[in-house]
């Protein structure tokens, strides 16, 4: 059995229309949920992007959540399980985060291609900085700026986008298309094998949030508009207090633009799957890391992701197909952990799996409706705890109906239910103590300094601790920081 795990950066459940939204155009998702089990309380554990990778490929909680640093390579990883029976190993990305800045993502796989182009990639160094073609200040963001470059370069992202991306001309030269047509060259050039294990790391519908014309008026459908993307809505613009409805209509329109954009080329990898046949002998397992806010989720004005997640950033898809493992939605509750038991089950080598692991192969619990879980968790890292001394939200507590934003003392935190932006905690005050009590539970069992737990067990009324462990993890490398501040940001 061939297998390829898909993971898509900042696709939120809901903006599936398979998953509810008939609105949103992604008929290629919905091709592989029909296949699939789908399943539809999913959500982020730690919290965001390479965190969440090493939940993914470790099968670990991270005592209790992973910060951001590289990849542990002393510790059991899905790639190098899997080569220890007899599978061949491919890493196709355009994450850079995965090999960028010594995060060590490519370290475990036999093989891996990196497509350049996506925000914060560092390709290119190049004085043309001329905006795109399907760029233009629009006046619903103010006035055409005097310096277009410099307001373009305010979003320090853009220096490395534009560069990386120069040569860009048509839609197949969006990073995404050139990440799909790579996985199609591979599916191609393996189309005999029955033991490549394949992980497909799609940064889109990441920031920028930006697509070809026809994919935006999908979205934004006033009279007269051309899809064109104004680069001011890419950085900080875009949750300023001052924006006209009709503004922030049209931001919301671009991220789901990119959305059906990565739906379309994604169909490229289905269409090639089943041309070559590959797709009667190949688990194809899709998630994501986390979603984002589309304007209002919070309670207030905000694009973007925010931490500590709620059920915005945190509730995300996951699809298991499998040949001959059948299809339908479970309710059971899942964990970004679960991946490394699913594809040892698909692989059928469960019965192996590496000591300290704690993942739970979702066929079989799809197949028995079992429910292995009663909560999940998501956060970033606990050391985000001591810059505010522990007060307000420290990271999310969800069951199949709720989301709990929880924080030490119970009068701080929120309650939403799921799929809704109105916060309910002062109306289920008997909800908001029976799942701050489970989140207490649970976060200490994965591993939280004792430390911590007692202040949490105090509602955060004693002193916050000097000292304690924040992971279980090694520190980084000495001298080590994400390779962010390196991106050059002169003229």
């Amino acid at each position: 059995m061939n297998i390829i795990v898909l993971v898509v950066d900042t696709l939120r459940y809901d903006c599936i229309a398979a998953n509810g939204r008939r609105e949103i155009h992604t008929p290629n998702l919905d091709r592989l949920a029909s296949m699939s089990w789908v399943f539809d309380r999913a959500f982020s554990g730690s919290f965001p992007t390479i965190p969440h990778r090493t939940d993914a490929l470790t099968a670990r909680y991270g005592g209790p959540f992973h910060p951001w640093k590289p990849l542990d390579l002393d510790r059991p990883t899905i790639p190098t399980f899997l080569a220890r029976h007899g599978y061949c190993t491919q890493l196709i990305h355009d994450t850079p985060h995965l090999v960028n800045g010594a995060h060590g993502f490519d370290y475990p796989f036999h093989a891996w291609t990196f497509v350049r182009g996506a925000e914060v990639d560092r390709a290119w160094l190049t004085e043309d900085l001329s905006p795109f073609d399907n760029w233009r200040f629009d006046p619903l963001f103010g006035p055409p700026p005097e310096d277009p470059v410099g307001t373009m370069l305010e979003y320090n992202a853009n220096r490395g986008y534009i560069a990386t991306n120069r040569n860009r001309r048509k839609e197949r030269d969006w990073n995404v298309a050139r990440l799909f047509l790579t996985v199609s060259d591979f599916l191609r050039d393996n189309r005999t094998r029955d033991n490549f294990f394949l992980w497909v790391d799609c940064f889109d519908p990441h920031e920028p949030w930006d697509s070809p014309p026809e994919f935006v008026k999908m979205y934004d459908k006033t009279p007269g508009y051309d899809g064109m993307i104004d680069p001011r809505t890419f950085g900080g613009l875009r949750n300023s207090p001052d924006l006209s409805p009709e503004a922030l209509a049209r931001i919301r329109a671009t991220y789901l633009a990119k959305v059906s954009l990565v739906d379309k080329w994604f169909g490229k990898m289905l269409d090639t799957l089943e041309d070559t046949g590959l797709m009667e002998h190949t688990a194809v397992i899709l998630t994501a890391d986390h979603g984002t806010n589309l304007d209002g989720d919070r309670g207030n004005h905000h694009f973007g992701k925010a931490g500590p997640p709620l059920q915005w950033e945190a509730h995300v898809p996951f699809m298991v197909c499998a040949p001959g493992a059948g299809s339908g939605r479970s309710s059971a509750i899942v964990q970004p952990q679960d991946l490394f038991a699913t594809v040892a089950e698909a692989a059928g080598v469960d019965d192996a799996m590496p000591d300290g692991t704690e993942s739970f192969g979702l066929l079989a619990t799809a197949r028995s409706r079992r429910a292995p879980r009663a909560i999940a968790l998501a956060g970033g890292s606990v050391d985000s705890w001591r810059r505010h001394k522990g007060q307000g939200l420290l990271f999310s507590v969800f069951d199949r109906d709720w989301n709990l934003g929880f924080a030490a003392d119970t009068a701080q935190c929120n309650l939403f239910r799921i799929g809704s932006t109105t916060d309910v905690a002062t109306e289920y005050t008997e909800v908001v103590e029976r799942l701050h009590a489970a989140g207490r539970a649970e976060i200490a069992r994965r591993g939280l300094d004792p430390a911590l737990v007692a202040w949490l067990e105090s509602g955060g009324q004693d002193e916050f601790p000097a000292t304690y462990s924040a992971s279980d993890t090694a520190p980084p490398p000495a001298n080590w920081r994400p390779y962010f501040g390196n991106l050059y940001t002169g003229r």
